[in-house]
């Protein structure tokens, strides 16, 4: 398959050049904006009508064929950071790497599907002889007052120990006045400087620190945002681990392509199957990782 004419996309759909003239979809509706770039089939932002931006990225994030870029909803598969044993390469996989082909494009009233599938022919992706070769995905996408998610991979004939991510990042109006509900007694894992190796959450999750966490836990999370005056709830299906990630002041000065003070406002919360949540996929076997972003703001 290729990507699919720029003339048959629905109404409220477009596909021109974006940052760095990297191809990109962009969704104009009733229900929300939005755009996704083909490189890494990558959500950069979707708003929702009447709300602030959803999704954070950073200011200094680098659009280019061989980067990733710093913030949206980066895929990371088929591996989670340097793999379960370290050492894999590139850091989270492949796929947020790869130019994904827009395959289908429709409107169901006011949302919007996208379907976005992983070519087969991927010379010159680093990290690629770390997975099976046959490896398939397919990721599809509904933007609407909703952000829906849904990654598929099937492993044809060989077997793989699968990791992945939905590496959200969300937009937050001061993360240290943030907490985030729906983890307490899930066990985790630290892997922030000075974390211990197992831990358990009790009550909800706050931030005074770098954090950097895989935790045990299928249930759904939802952030409670006083600043912004809202919350964002994050469902999920397929996914025996949540990631939450926040670099604070010290990491974020070290990333190139993340602005020192921009820390405060972001939030990453990640369904995801990593480390002991992995999941382990025979031969013709396959796997769907689901996730739905929404926002209320009522509170």
């Amino acid at each position: 398959m290729s990507t699919i004419d720029a003339t048959a996309l629905p109404q409220g759909v477009s596909l021109a050049a974006g940052s760095g003239g990297l191809p990109c979809v962009s969704v104009t509706t009733p229900a929300c904006t939005a755009q996704v770039y083909l490189h890494g089939a990558h959500i950069t932002s979707w708003v929702p009508d009447g709300q602030q931006p959803v999704l954070w990225c950073s200011s200094q994030a680098t659009y280019s064929a061989d980067s990733a870029i710093r913030g949206g909803v980066p895929l990371c598969a088929p591996w989670f950071g340097p793999g379960r044993t370290g050492g894999k390469e590139p850091a989270h996989g492949y796929f947020r790497l790869a130019e994904w082909e827009l395959t289908q494009a429709d409107r169901d009233g006011d949302d919007v599907l996208l379907v976005f599938t992983l070519p087969t022919e991927r010379g010159g992706l680093p990290g690629i002889e770390h997975a099976p070769a046959d490896l398939q995905a397919t990721y599809r996408v509904r933007l609407g007052a909703e952000l829906g998610m849904e990654l598929e991979i099937a492993t044809p004939t060989q077997a793989l120990e699968l990791e992945n991510a939905l590496h959200a990042y969300l937009h937050v109006g001061d993360v240290r006045t943030v907490t985030l509900q729906g983890l307490d007694g899930a066990r985790y894992a630290d892997k922030a400087p000075g974390g211990r190796a197992v831990n358990a959450q009790s009550g909800p999750v706050e931030f005074r620190r770098e954090t950097d966490r895989v935790y045990a836990s299928t249930e759904s999370v939802t952030v409670v945002d006083p600043t912004l005056a809202r919350k964002i709830l994050v469902t999920k299906d397929g996914s025996h681990s949540t990631i939450v990630w926040n670099p604070w002041e010290r990491r974020a000065a070290e990333m190139s392509d993340f602005g020192d003070d921009e820390w405060t406002q972001m939030l990453c919360v990640e369904p995801g199957n990593a480390l002991k949540g992995r999941v382990d996929l025979a031969p013709g076997e396959r796997h769907t990782l689901r996730a739905t972003i929404s926002v209320d703001s009522t509170q």
